[in-house]
């Protein structure tokens, strides 16, 4: 068993009562792990695996492929005030893909995990801003060595990583 401390990305079903959850991890990186039950009432895993909650993962590596096994969960913040806010919870949703596409699966790189920890956390208690959007995204440019001076960042990304995440202008103008 391996244990970490992550926040959850994205989740997708797996079969009828499973999950595959999405994690950026301290020391693991992003990873995808499978958590057969998740969706059954009272199991084990009922009420831990929600977007942005960041939690204590335990699983066991994959014997192929790179889905490892999800064996327990441990809830250490839950970020509820994230999803009273629809401004905030695109934020969150924006910076999430954001990081998600422009980092390699399973590069422990514990940067990258603090930078989101921190901004997931500072939008919980103090809203979304553009001001918050902006500043992650030069954060982001900084870590990754692409931020030219004199250069917006999200152009700095863009040019390095491809398209930033679709809304963006859209989130832009809500912020604003």
């Amino acid at each position: 068993m391996i244990t970490d401390d992550g926040t959850i990305l994205r989740t997708h079903a797996l079969g009828e009562s499973g999950l595959i959850v999405v994690w950026s991890t301290y020391e693991h990186g992003v990873m995808r792990t499978a958590a057969r039950g998740a969706l059954r009432p009272g199991g084990a895993f009922s009420g831990r695996l929600d977007l942005f909650h960041a939690c204590e993962l335990e699983w066991t590596p994959p014997r192929r492929g790179n889905l490892c096994a999800l064996t327990g969960v441990r809830l250490k913040s839950p970020r509820l005030n994230l999803r009273k806010d629809l401004s905030a919870l695109r934020l969150a949703g924006y910076m999430v893909q954001l990081l998600v596409g422009t980092v390699e699966q399973r590069t422990p790189i514990p940067e990258f995990h603090v930078l989101l920890e921190r901004a997931l956390d500072y939008l919980d208690a103090h809203g979304a801003s553009l001001r918050l959007m902006t500043h992650f995204e030069k954060r982001l440019a900084e870590k990754h060595g692409v931020l030219a001076p004199g250069r917006n960042p999200a152009d700095c990304l863009e040019g390095c990583f491809g398209r930033l995440p679709s809304g963006r202008d859209a989130l832009m103008r809500l912020l604003s």
